[in-house]
C-alpha cells in the first residue's frame, strides 16, 4: 500500500501493512505446501507451524492493522465507516474459525488414518475461510486506498 497522491499514511503504519502482507504471503505458501507433503516429511511440524502462523497473522491484524485502517477511514472517508465495520465483523467471524482449527490441530501429536480423512475436509474448509478473510481484508484496505488517490 504505497500512497500515490492525496492523504498519505504514516510511514510506520505503511511499514506495518507491508510486513503484514508479506506475512500473509508466507502463510499462503505454508497453506499450499502442506497438502503436498508426505506423511514422513514432518507434516505435523508443518501443520503446527501453519496454525501458529495463522494465529500470529490474525493477531497482528486485530492488534496492529484493523483499528488503524478504521481510524484512517473515519478521518478520510467517513461515508464508508459502516461498510468498514461490517467488513471487520466478517473478519472477526473468520478469526473464530481459525482459532477453532488451531485448537483442534495446533498441537496434535499424531494422526490416525481416520484423522487424515477428517483433516482433509476441515483443511478444505479452512482454505475457504482464509479466502473469505483475505477478500474482506482487501476490501477494507481498498477503502483506505480510495482516500490516497
Amino acid at each position: 500500500m504505497i500512497p500515490q497522491q492525496g492523504q498519505s499514511l504514516d510511514d510506520a503504519f505503511d511499514a506495518i501493512i507491508d510486513a503484514w502482507l508479506i506475512e500473509r504471503q508466507a502463510l499462503l505458501m505454508q497453506f499450499v505446501a502442506l497438502p503436498q507433503m508426505s506423511v514422513t516429511d514432518g507434516v505435523l511440524d508443518a501443520l503446527h507451524g501453519l496454525c501458529e502462523a495463522m494465529v500470529d497473522y490474525s493477531s497482528r491484524g486485530h492488534f496492529n492493522v484493523y483499528e488503524q485502517l478504521l481510524q484512517h477511514i473515519k478521518n478520510h472517508n467517513a461515508s464508508q465507516q459502516d461498510k468498514a465495520q461490517v467488513l471487520l465483523g466478517k473478519i472477526h467471524d473468520t478469526t473464530d474459525k481459525i482459532v477453532i482449527f488451531d485448537d483442534e490441530y495446533g498441537s496434535v501429536a499424531k494422526f490416525t488414518l481416520q484423522d487424515v480423512g477428517h483433516f482433509s475436509g476441515r483443511f478444505s474448509r479452512l482454505g475457504e475461510v482464509l479466502t473469505e478473510r483475505f477478500n474482506h481484508e482487501d476490501e477494507l484496505m481498498s477503502l483506505v486506498q480510495a482516500t490516497l488517490a
